[in-house]
């Protein structure tokens, strides 16, 4: 809305369809989208035979007559003759209703589904028979039918894009490029970039796969979703060490000594070595639940480094770069992600400029209350530049 040439990066798929339906902003016919939803409230649709593309973590995620009408929409708007980027937005039409019509409801790390789906019927069926107590699950209400949901987004919708089209920017080029930023950053030419707003995943062992898992299986990631998860930044237990992929990617592009000197700055960091000391420490007493927790901790740093080396790369003399995050706690152990990762950006050549702490604090899990007592975590935004010179 500022005229900026932009360019992003981003490896979830159902982002990026937000993102196409979004950036189409000014290409819509307000005549046709108000024709649409006029006949989305009159028409009746046929049954169809086709079945939502479930994952197995999304089986049972709607009633059966809900999955039905979501695949009447869906073939239906296939076979409207509408312009293309009505057709994209009628896909994130749906997406957008997905977890509104189901049994589940993103919370953090996971998804909590509610009592009444199949999944959590026959798992507490199973738990009773072997004497367990069932598990109580969430009551999300009466849940609301797809075409309701249908009408009530489109509404925000086409208010939203009149609202827009009313105010104008001034031309400009955006661009979001599809993939993971360990690979993407190298391949962008040099000193291209006046600033960096960013928020990278949480060192909080949140998976995103599973967070947005009727989104994913919507698009119909299938078997790919082991693929994206690894290919996240390592913020969650699962995730292997990306270390030798990097050097076999930095040797193919010629730039060896990059990934030695990158790689070096952060085996050298004081801050991160004494967090992982602290950590392995924990972990020998007993203290930490997963010890998959101390591998994510130093992956996590360790490609975020290669990002900061990246971006400052990029960026040209003077430029700000900013990024949002939280810091953690494991076992008791508060780790300053928002220090810490000024500090390797620093080593990597930036020069730190400020950092805000955010009003809102993070609480603690309950496990680790009960043990080492309420510490409030920050949440960050950190600002540094490249020097002019």
């Amino acid at each position: 809305m500022f005229g900026i040439n932009a360019v992003g990066v981003e490896l979830l798929p159902h982002c990026h369809l937000a993102w196409q339906g979004k950036a189409a902003v000014f290409a819509y016919d307000l005549a046709e989208l108000r024709h649409l939803r006029r006949q989305i409230e009159r028409e009746a649709l046929p049954s169809v035979a086709d079945k939502f593309p479930h994952l197995a973590i999304t089986e049972t995620a709607f009633e059966p007559s809900t999955e039905q009408d979501l695949m009447r929409y869906v073939r239906w708007f296939e076979t409207l003759a509408v312009s293309e980027p009505t057709r994209t937005l009628l896909r994130l039409l749906v997406m957008s209703i997905l977890e509104q019509v189901s049994y589940t409801r993103k919370d953090g790390q996971y998804l909590r589904w509610d009592r009444r789906a199949g999944k959590m019927q026959a798992n507490n069926a199973r738990r009773i028979a072997r004497g367990n107590t069932p598990v109580q699950g969430i009551h999300k209400g009466p849940l609301p039918g797809v075409k309701e949901s249908l009408l009530e987004s489109l509404d925000k919708i086409i208010y939203d894009i009149a609202r827009l089209q009313a105010d104008r920017p001034p031309a400009s080029h955006q661009e979001l490029l599809p993939g993971n930023a360990l690979h993407l950053l190298p391949t962008l030419a040099a000193g291209q970039i006046d600033g960096v707003i960013t928020s990278p995943p949480y060192a909080n062992r949140y998976d995103y796969t599973r967070t947005y898992a009727l989104e994913l299986a919507f698009l119909g990631v299938d078997q790919g979703i082991f693929d994206l998860r690894q290919n996240l930044l390592s913020c969650t237990v699962e995730n292997r060490s990306k270390e030798a992929a990097l050097a076999e990617f930095y040797h193919t592009i010629g730039r060896d000594s990059f990934f030695t000197r990158v790689l070096a700055a952060v085996r050298k960091n004081p801050t991160l070595t004494e967090v992982n000391i602290a950590l392995n420490k924990r972990n020998m007493r007993g203290e930490i639940n997963n010890r998959g927790v101390l591998a994510m901790i130093d992956q996590y740093f360790t490609e975020l480094a290669f990002v900061f080396a990246e971006l400052y790369r990029l960026c040209r003399p003077g430029a700000s770069v900013v990024f949002v995050n939280d810091n953690v706690r494991y076992a008791g152990e508060v780790i300053p992600v928002d220090t810490l990762s000024t500090n390797l950006a620093e080593t990597i050549g930036f020069i730190p400029h400020k950092i805000y702490v955010l009003p809102q604090r993070k609480g603690n899990s309950s496990q680790q209350m009960g043990r080492y007592g309420r510490e409030a975590l920050r949440k960050s935004i950190t600002i540094w530049r490249k020097s002019e010179s």
